[in-house]
């Protein structure tokens, strides 16, 4: 029994050392560092591991202005780990500003710096590099020469052949993985020879990495060696094999590769059904026909998979069987092989599937009937349109030229004017794939429905249609001389939102002439918003000649937003003023002119009376202490003076005319001064008496004299007018002397406005929305690139997103992923938050799914390390998941991986 107890003891022992563990990490000292103090905490702090996780977060958070301190920690810091964080920062922040650095690190002293600067420079993709990286390819740390050689490769240095091939023969297994690697990104047949002697390498991760690397290559030498391969006693490298075997896509392999899918390793049954249906023979049908009953799901995936790619018509039953597996990635490879099949059956099928819970379903199904291209479901697509899920919606409104060709237009048109920015852009996309004269016209006159307002909003998605649409700009210039009103004002718009602004502003100065009304009134708003400059230049000609009112009117009220007036503008607007037919355009004019802050306005009088001159002043500003006169009129109505008055209402309200009268002349009054004065407590000064129907106004009365009041320190103090003020003491509440102390934001917050959680909201609720754009744009830009995913610089290129505002407080990454053995091409965007807690409570995903999943972890934001609350479930599912904020979509209820 003392065998029992010593394990006992040492069980003990070591349960006691992992609790001491557990409570020194959970009393370390070392605090966590966000990416905004990292600046400070780099130069302040004095543990390594502080320094070390205030450079990851500078890395992570997207921002080149954190390069100095990454740059100044790369070359001076004493730790080789904190230098080695550095380079690997360095290389995610992915700027030309650290290649300088980065190639020096590679002489470092330390090999573990020299390694992750030779990987960060493969991450920065910049040639430069190239004579750096070629000095350390015999480096003496193996860690060292593999990193350099996978960089070179990543690179694309050709010249750097020899040398990689040499490094083949290397004495560390490692670098010859790397080697082999590195020759495959390459490329280059001239490899074939060296790669195929590797593959009898006595390290399985060479002969793996040779074999994969001679499938990218792709020279018809290598298929016999790489088959023999799949007898290797090695899982690794027969499932490399395997894969390789189908790039070559040669038909020799197919009887090797069926005799794989029987091997005894899942992953190797994987990769031959990937590989048969690479290769595209008939003959395989049957062997993948069996492999839809293999236990592991992932075969029973890429099996139907490949036999979609066949479609051979015997297998058709088969394949549709696949919608009834018990695995979702089954189900979905299943919709999608039956978009292959042209018959009748998969038709009826896929028809039935956009009625599915799975709203990944619903869009599969979608593109494999796009596929299809038969006009019988146009209906069920469109109905699709309606669906709750904003990415099928976006799928249905891609299909439907490839469906119903201009039979669609209609329901596209419809799409294009949706208040849902990632419809327009799906629409704006399909409209564009159709090419119709029919769609262009469609497009042009439903834009002329829109205000400038409208058309300036929805610019990306005009971008969109109109690049993809050739020579459409000659095409709009050609329909601003047509007779239709509306297809000349929906050019118009169309110009203003996708020309330069000179350009535009042509167009804008032309069309204010012309005989439609309504595009007189677009080409006035749509200048107003573009060019002021020439704005105040057309008002000299244009305003004058303008027939209709309303439009004079609007002219005036476009006016009064210039900062520059010239003077012949304002002799046009007195002009206006005085003699405008129309009275609310005479109303206009000198409203715009008090707001131009001119100061003298002839104003319209009846016949047989001299006219009247009203001195408007200009508006009290608050800085002002005294309220200034207004010049002296000219000597020829000098003698025609009436009252200053505040507003045209007040001119209006004289009296009826009266003979010629001198009038008092108004005095410097003075306003309030600032907080620490008051004005005097004296008599209010005797207003003005009314005039007189007959006889002159009786004189007016001096103003009494206030008298002088003292200060608290007994003297007195006279205003610039003349009359005296004082100034208050200061007051200081006991409160204001106490000491002061920490208090929440939310105390700071005034009354009325929203709290930091409210404002979190809006920006968690805009980031959501982004991201359905997102999937929605991804979604058109596959269906319109015939399978492949888009980066954000290319969607925003295609003009497939909406102008953001405010997303500043989210940070948008894009991932996309080619199809492998183990799944096929997808997508997933992560939207994290800029400051954790302040911009933002949670982190975001979306897939190819559409769904929308919410996490509380800011760093590992991975679907395989956590589980995320999916915030957007169709309406019949919502009861599976009580306490979901929903939203109308369709999603599983864990994330897919």
């Amino acid at each position: 029994m003392w065998h029992i107890r010593f394990g006992t003891r040492w069980m003990a022992m070591l349960g006691l050392l992992w609790l001491g563990l557990v409570v020194a990490g959970a009393w370390s000292p070392v605090p966590w560092v966000r990416a905004q103090d990292g600046r400070r905490s780099l130069t302040e702090l004095q543990d390594r591991e502080a320094r070390r996780r205030a450079i990851e977060e500078l890395g992570r958070s997207g921002d080149e202005r954190q390069m100095a301190p990454l740059i100044d920690a790369l070359r001076n810091d004493r730790d080789f780990m904190v230098r080695s964080a550095a380079a690997e920062a360095l290389g995610s922040l992915k700027s030309e500003l650290g290649l300088a650095a980065l190639a020096a690190a590679l002489d470092d002293s330390s090999a573990d710096v020299r390694t992750a600067a030779a990987l960060a420079l493969a991450r920065l993709g910049r040639p430069q590099a190239i004579p750096a990286l070629r000095a350390r390819l015999r480096d003496q740390e193996p860690t060292v020469r593999s990193a350099v050689a996978q960089a070179l490769g990543k690179l694309g240095d050709a010249p750097s052949l020899p040398n990689l091939v040499g490094l083949l023969a290397d004495a560390e297994a490692e670098v010859r993985a790397s080697a082999a690697e590195a020759l495959g990104a390459l490329g280059r047949a001239e490899a074939t020879e060296p790669l195929i002697r590797a593959l009898g390498d006595g390290n399985l991760y060479v002969r793996s990495r040779a074999a994969t690397a001679l499938g990218a290559i792709g020279d018809p030498r290598a298929v016999a060696p790489v088959i023999e391969l799949l007898r290797d006693p090695e899982r690794t490298v027969r499932a490399s094999a395997a894969e390789a075997l189908g790039r070559f896509r040669d038909r020799q392999a197919v009887l090797p590769l069926l005799d794989a899918l029987r091997d005894r390793e899942a992953v190797v049954r994987q990769n031959a059904a990937f590989a048969l249906g690479k290769v595209g023979d008939d003959t395989a049908a049957d062997g993948l026909t069996d492999a839809l009953r293999d236990e592991d799901p992932r075969v029973r995936a890429r099996a139907v998979d490949a036999l979609g790619a066949l479609a051979a018509p015997r297998t058709l039953d088969a394949v549709t069987d696949g919608l009834r597996d018990s695995d979702p990635l089954v189900r979905t490879l299943t919709v999608q092989a039956l978009g292959n099949f042209k018959d009748d059956r998969a038709i009826d099928v896929l028809a039935q599937t956009l009625a599915a819970d799975d709203a990944l379903l619903r869009r599969r199904a979608i593109e494999s009937l796009a596929k299809v291209g038969d006009a019988r479901v146009l209906p069920a697509v469109q109905a699709a349109l309606s669906d709750p899920n904003p990415a099928v919606r976006a799928s249905a409104v891609a299909a439907l030229p490839r469906i119903g060709g201009n039979q669609a237009l209609p329901a596209l048109l419809a799409a294009f004017q949706s208040d849902e920015a990632a419809m327009r852009s799906a629409a704006a996309f399909a409209l564009a794939r159709l090419g119709s004269e029919e769609a262009f016209a469609g497009v042009v006159e439903t834009i002329g429905r829109w205000s400038v307002e409208d058309a300036l909003a929805r610019r990306q998605t005009l971008i969109g249609f109109f690049n993809a649409v050739e020579g459409s700009e000659s095409k709009l210039e050609a329909r601003l001389r047509m007779p239709q009103g509306r297809l000349r004002r929906g050019a118009l718009l169309a110009l203003v939102a996708i020309s330069p602004s000179p350009k535009a502003g042509d167009y804008l100065g032309a069309l204010l002439a012309d005989a439609d009304p309504d595009v007189r009134r677009a080409a006035l708003e749509g200048l107003a918003r573009t060019d002021s400059a020439r704005l105040a230049q057309a008002a000299l000609q244009r305003l004058p000649a303008e027939p209709d009112p309303t439009i004079r009117a609007d002219w005036l009220a476009r006016l009064a937003t210039l900062r520059d007036v010239p003077p012949e503008l304002a002799a046009v607007l007195r002009q206006t003023a005085q003699s405008d037919a129309d009275p609310d355009v005479r109303q206009a004019a000198v409203a715009a002119l008090t707001r131009l802050r001119l100061p003298q306005v002839i104003l319209p009088s009846p016949a047989a009376t001299p006219p009247l001159l009203a001195t408007l002043p200009p508006p009290r500003l608050p800085d002002l202490k005294f309220r200034m006169t207004s010049p002296a009129p000219p000597d020829d109505v000098a003698r025609r003076e009436m009252p200053r008055t505040r507003t045209n209402e007040a001119a209006r309200a004289l009296p009826s005319p009266v003979p010629e009268r001198r009038l008092p002349q108004p005095t410097v009054e003075r306003l309030p001064s600032t907080a620490t004065e008051i004005p005097p407590t004296s008599p209010a000064p005797t207003p003005t008496p009314p005039v007189a129907a007959t006889g002159a106004p009786p004189a007016r009365p001096p103003r009494p004299t206030p008298a002088p009041r003292t200060t608290p320190t007994g003297t007195a103090t006279a205003s610039a007018a003349g009359r005296p003020t004082r100034s208050l003491p200061r007051r200081t509440s006991p409160a204001a002397q106490a000491a002061s102390d920490w208090v929440s934001l939310e105390s700071l917050r005034p009354a009325g406005t929203a709290s930091l959680g409210d404002l979190m909201a809006g920006k968690e609720a805009l980031a959501i929305r982004h991201l359905e754009q997102l999937a929605a744009a991804q979604m058109a830009f596959r269906m319109a690139s015939g399978g492949s995913f888009a980066t954000l610089a290319q969607l925003r290129e295609q003009g497939g997103l909406e102008d953001w505002t405010g997303t500043q407080d989210y940070r948008f990454t894009l991932y996309v992923t080619e199809a492998t053995p183990s799944g096929p091409a997808d997508f997933f965007v992560v939207a994290t938050p800029t400051v954790p807690g302040l911009t933002g409570r949670y982190t975001f995903y979306v897939d190819a799914s559409g769904v929308i999943r919410r996490g509380d972890n800011w760093t590992g934001w991975l679907p395989m390390v956590q589980t995320w609350l999916p915030i957007s479930v169709p309406p019949e599912r919502q009861a599976a998941l009580p306490g979901t904020e929903a939203r109308p979509a369709g999603s599983p209820s864990t994330t897919r991986h």
